[in-house]
């Protein structure tokens, strides 16, 4: 039986510090990683591309069929689905660099590598050559949209007397206000040429269809790379209001124009989104389940914290940590079992570290070294913020290795979570996974 329970309680200041952060010994540790690591890809598999993908359908048309793939997991969604597109069908991918799937064969797509998580001329002449094809469209035509995580920095069009260097910083600063992603992608529809629905727009009168991986807590299918073809019900107001709630600076001219309403979305009732259709292939639930069944196998009840958990990286570290002592303190061999998108208010913008680590680190400190609980938390993705790892390891003996509890309190007070698990030697390295439905955190007691 698998079961959905919500976290509760915060730690007591005594419980996160002095006396209770012991250290202990454990043996194998490299054993116990490989286990957990192998843990991480089976819970991965139903949202990999290859398996996700593999009877999906899209609408015939009798014209043209043209694909826009943007993404993490741009090019594996491609060869997903490769041998069933029409022959003359043509496009463009358009992923991180450094993600494009080994071995892939573009075919007649163009390929573009571009920055994230904040976007770059690559990305923004990409967004552009994707506004130029949706316009040569006619209405016996089909604009394929495949989309995975990143795809809102790594295609923006600025919108209307905007620049790409004031997008830049605009993204700097929500990536740094520790602003949820529902929020941040408000924003980011508002300020832009080509998300919120504004692609479909601009191939009308041709048919859009949108696959999609989600990596948004909720699975609201008009967020999953800020929707460039589904039709947005958020509003000018709400980003003006997102934006003054972060001190948010932005040009006159673009807040003057929120504030009148100049840079509103399309709507659901919009002519040219009335053949604009949306699906999304895989979600974090499912991870999640499959993180499920493979820790039954083992023996451990699987106890489902949610699949869309947001909220502080550090907070939540510490109410994980102790609804683990409570259940091993009841003698329970059970697996805590985690998704979604934390978040992490920096103030150190020097500091080196991702909201997996982070979380991570504040749960370790919390245990205080606690015997017979181990576990991970992992970017789907393969890569923690902007580091190079997919996320880290616990074991009860990792505190020691980071140098006490002291040393790695000080890592994650000045936002250098990755450096204290680089240092116990606990990263979990992947390289790109191919896909990306949000974080797995799993901890497993007894």
């Amino acid at each position: 039986m698998i079961w959905f329970v919500t976290p509760k309680i915060f730690l007591t200041p005594a419980e996160q510090s002095g006396p209770y952060c012991a250290v202990h010994q454990t043996t194998n540790p490299d054993s116990i990683k490989a286990f957990l690591k192998d843990l991480y890809q089976q819970a991965l598999a139903p949202a990999l591309p290859r398996n996700a993908m593999r009877t999906l359908q899209w609408p015939a048309v009798p014209g043209r069929t043209y694909i826009l793939s943007v993404g993490k997991a741009a090019t594996q969604m491609v060869a997903a689905i490769q041998d069933r597109l029409p022959q003359s069908a043509a496009g463009l991918i358009v992923t991180r660099r450094g993600y494009v799937h080994s071995g892939f064969l573009p075919g007649n797509m163009q390929i573009i590598e571009a920055s994230h998580p904040v976007p770059d001329d690559a990305g923004a002449n990409a967004a552009q050559m994707a506004l130029a094809a949706a316009d040569m469209l006619g209405k016996d035509d089909l604009l394929l949209v495949l989309m995975s995580g990143g795809a809102s920095a790594l295609l923006p069009a600025p919108a209307d007397g905007m620049s790409l260097a004031e997008k830049q910083q605009i993204t700097r600063t929500l990536l740094l206000s520790g602003a949820p992603i529902h929020e941040m992608n408000i924003v980011r529809k508002h300020l832009s040429a080509i998300k919120g629905g504004r692609l479909a727009a601009r191939a009308w009168p041709a048919a859009t269809h949108m696959i999609a991986i989600s990596d948004i807590p909720g699975d609201d299918i008009a967020m999953i790379g800020s929707g460039p073809t589904v039709a947005d019900s958020s509003t000018c107001a709400e980003a003006l209001s997102i934006i003054e709630k972060y001190a948010i600076a932005l040009p006159a001219s673009t807040k003057a124009k929120l504030a009148n309403g100049f840079l509103e979305t399309p709507k659901a009732d919009d002519p040219k989104l009335q053949r604009a259709t949306a699906e999304i292939c895989a979600r974090p639930a499912e991870m999640c389940a499959a993180a499920g069944l493979a820790v039954q196998k083992l023996g451990y009840e699987a106890m489902m914290l949610g699949d869309a958990l947001e909220g502080d990286a550090l907070t939540l570290g510490k109410e994980h940590a102790l609804q683990a002592l409570e259940l091993k303190a009841k003698g329970r061999k059970v697996a805590l079992i985690s998704g979604g998108e934390a978040t992490v208010a920096v103030r150190n913008p020097n500091g080196r570290g991702g909201r997996c680590t982070a979380y991570l680190l504040a749960c370790a400190l919390s245990l205080a070294g606690e015997a017979d609980i181990y576990g991970f938390a992992a970017d789907s993705d393969g890569i923690d913020g902007s580091e190079d790892n997919a996320g880290a390891f616990l074991w009860p003996g990792i505190l020691q290795e980071m140098g006490g509890c002291d040393p790695a309190r000080q890592f994650l007070e000045s936002d250098n979570s990755y450096l204290a698990f680089q240092q116990a030697n606990g990263l979990l390295m992947t390289g790109p996974s191919g896909t990306n439905v949000n974080d797995l955190r799993v901890l497993l007691i007894g």
